[in-house]
């Protein structure tokens, strides 16, 4: 997940630092040849961020963890049975390419289990030694679950705003391969790499949103009326953006000369840009930034287009009326970005 805000993501790296300065700390006072051990799980435990509250959020650390103490403690006793120590990786690595393609939010916890598994079957050492990875490894872990008390301040109100700008920045970026297919001459011969990049930006939009509802749903029941209003709102807003993001993008099926879209390239370029600066300045207001950006020139830039189509694309176009439907969605995109940047951001005062 990428982090986007602010709080969060210094959040993120002091966790980061502290892992891997506190596991330094405690190998120096470990005799061990083995403590790198330790030093490994807690840096990839700490990579962990699934999870929609605290409480989860630890279990999920612990669970991977121990899993792969175990797993590891299993390889390593099978090591003088190559036949066995073979088929027991073969099971383990199957198990997490199920998991992670069946369930792709759990692709990291997979890896670092099978990762682990596999290390640990590779190397030939006393039984004792396993044993006392497995104590290292449970130090790691208590490390890594821990120092995520750095992370129970505002753990939802971080959650929240992480996930509604992880949205919208996915809207922008579905809004620029949707324009692409109108302003890249190379679209008709390639509509299906196009049709690919506007798949993969749809499908990650909508991961987003539906981390998002998670996290509301999840905290629904400790809000008052007014801010669960308010949050059924950012949810709405977001549903209304994407479909009428998705009802524009049917130009490019609806304009059967793609030729056409020459005749307002530069409309459609500013309309673009202008679309990617009022989500930015949406996102701005959800970081509680202070940025004015002027979500009314993107009306301004519609209307230019408007006076192309009454002058030029009406008449010159094979299919005229395409390009009004396609106004009329632009327009409504626009006052529905414009209603959710007038509105306050949703504030979970009252939760931890």
């Amino acid at each position: 997940m990428v982090l986007l805000s602010s709080p969060l993501l210094i959040k993120r790296i002091s966790y980061l630092i502290l892992v891997a300065f506190v596991s330094n700390v405690v190998i120096l006072y470990i005799n061990s040849s083995q403590a790198y051990w330790l030093l490994w799980t807690a840096l990839l435990l700490s990579l962990i961020t699934m999870g929609d509250s605290f409480k989860r959020r630890l279990i999920m650390i612990v669970i991977t963890g121990f899993a792969s103490a175990f797993m590891s403690f299993a390889a390593g006793c099978l090591v003088s049975l190559p036949i066995l120590l073979a088929l027991f990786l073969f099971i383990i690595t199957v198990v997490c390419i199920v998991i992670s393609q069946r369930y792709p939010e759990y692709f990291l916890q997979a890896l670092i289990v099978n990762l682990f598994v596999i290390i640990s079957g590779g190397i030939a050492m006393p039984l004792v030694a396993y044993a006392e990875i497995f104590i290292l490894m449970s130090i790691g872990i208590a490390i890594a679950a821990l120092l995520q008390i750095l992370f129970y301040p505002y753990f939802i109100r971080n959650e929240l705003q992480s996930y509604a700008v992880i949205s919208l920045r996915h809207l922008k970026k579905l809004n620029k391969e949707i324009f692409a297919c109108f302003l890249e001459p190379e679209y008709s011969d390639n509509i299906y790499l196009y049709e690919r990049r506007l798949h993969v930006q749809k499908s990650q939009f909508l991961h987003a949103l539906s981390r998002l509802r998670e996290v509301i749903q999840l905290v629904e029941t400790k809000l008052n009326e007014k801010e669960t209003a308010a949050h059924e709102l950012l949810l709405s807003s977001l549903d209304l953006l994407y479909e009428n993001m998705l009802d524009y993008s049917q130009l490019r099926r609806r304009v059967t000369d793609y030729a056409t879209f020459s005749l307002c390239s530069q409309e459609l370029t500013k309309i673009s840009n202008e679309i990617d600066k009022s989500i930015d300045a949406v996102i701005a207001h959800v970081l509680s930034k202070k940025y004015y950006a002027n979500i009314q020139s993107l009306n301004q830039s519609i209307n230019l287009l408007d006076n192309n189509y009454n002058n030029v694309l009406r008449i010159a176009a094979r299919e005229p009326l395409v390009f009004l439907l396609f106004i009329d969605s632009l327009n409504a995109f626009g006052k529905k970005l414009e209603d959710l940047y007038s509105h306050p951001f949703p504030s979970t005062n009252s939760l931890s």
